[in-house]
């Protein structure tokens, strides 16, 4: 018996599982880069091409077909959906903030980079580390701070003003 015959077999229920995910366009568009994608395909050509599967790529086989079985659930897709409009909704008011702040060009560029990087990963992954959302938060708290210290400057500076001003003392 061939080693293609063996793992038909002995996988032939994970061989169309993974066929179907493979040829599912939703899950892995055409012509995608993304290294998951390709582990998928790699895991699926080792099935058919009659590699040997080793426990761990057994393993991982099993993980593949779980994590899809878990995005066809309607109820996870909706969390997923809610929490991608949450975080993005949560980024844009930083952005905003941000734009407040009134600081240099460059920096503001620079933090609106990171910003758009971590907006992409929201829209393709679904989640941030603990490190992005800390980072987010520490993000949030400075801009909130430097737009209260503005609004105490300017306040500062219309007291200023007034007191400079010639027209209303003179009367």
């Amino acid at each position: 018996m061939s080693n293609t015959e063996r793992n038909k077999k002995l996988f032939g229920r994970r061989i169309e599982q993974l066929k179907v995910i493979v040829e599912d366009e939703s899950y892995i568009p055409k012509g995608s880069s993304n290294g998951y994608h390709d582990f998928v395909k790699s895991m699926y050509l080792a099935l058919i091409s009659g590699r040997k599967i080793t426990p761990k790529m057994e393993s991982a086989i099993t993980k593949i077909v779980k994590s899809y079985a878990k995005t066809l659930n309607p109820e996870y897709r909706k969390e997923k959906l809610d929490y991608t409009e949450n975080t993005i909704a949560k980024l844009n008011m930083i952005k905003r903030r941000l734009d407040e702040c009134n600081y240099t060009r460059n920096y503001t560029s620079e933090k609106l980079y990171f910003l758009e990087s971590i907006e992409k990963q929201v829209y393709s992954r679904g989640s941030l580390s603990i490190k992005q959302r800390k980072a987010l938060n520490k993000m949030y708290t400075q801009f909130t701070k430097k737009i209260g210290k503005n609004e105490k400057f300017e306040k500062k500076i219309e007291k200023v003003k007034k007191s400079l001003d010639f027209n209303e003392n003179m009367s």
